[in-house]
């Protein structure tokens, strides 16, 4: 018979494969709509990267992310009073021209203060590898004190 302190051998087997399966880590499964982290490197798969933070961007940002797409600053459509030619009376003309002139300047403010907001966005999923390139950059030290997010991205596309 066995003694209390030396295990049997199947109980040293049953350690064995607990210690074996307390090691195994299944892969963790992204979330849908997780951006993944960008590794500038042949081979990345920058394209699932690029449709990932422009889908979040977009979800987070709104028109202002349409950067990641054109490679240029949003900028909103300014009001056409042709628009309003429907209103006869000349009170409502100039009510509504100057709703669509308040809301045309708050877009425009919007888009100026999520810039910064992008920009660390666009960072955070940059790998410490990608960082380096991206600081090798010509343009780095003026987009980088500015935030200014689609310098970044040109910056990312050209890497």
């Amino acid at each position: 018979m066995a003694s209390q302190t030396t295990p049997t051998k199947g109980q040293a087997e049953k350690a064995a494969w607990l210690a074996k399966k307390k090691a195994y880590a299944p892969q963790v499964k992204k979330q849908p709509g997780e951006v993944p982290m960008l590794y500038l490197h042949k081979g990345s798969q920058f394209h699932v990267f690029m449709d990932a933070i422009s889908k979040a961007a977009m979800e987070q940002f709104g028109h202002s992310a349409k950067m990641f797409e054109t490679n240029v600053k949003y900028a909103p459509s300014l009001p056409n009073k042709a628009l309003f030619a429907f209103l006869t009376d000349p009170d409502d003309f100039k009510a509504a021209w100057t709703e669509a002139i308040k809301s045309y300047t708050k877009e425009m403010l919007n888009v100026d203060t999520q810039a910064p907001k992008m920009y660390s966005f666009i960072w955070k999923y940059l790998s410490v590898g990608s960082v380096e390139e991206i600081k090798q950059h010509k343009d780095f030290a003026t987009f980088s004190v500015d935030k200014d997010p689609v310098a970044l991205w040109k910056a990312i596309v050209e890497t």
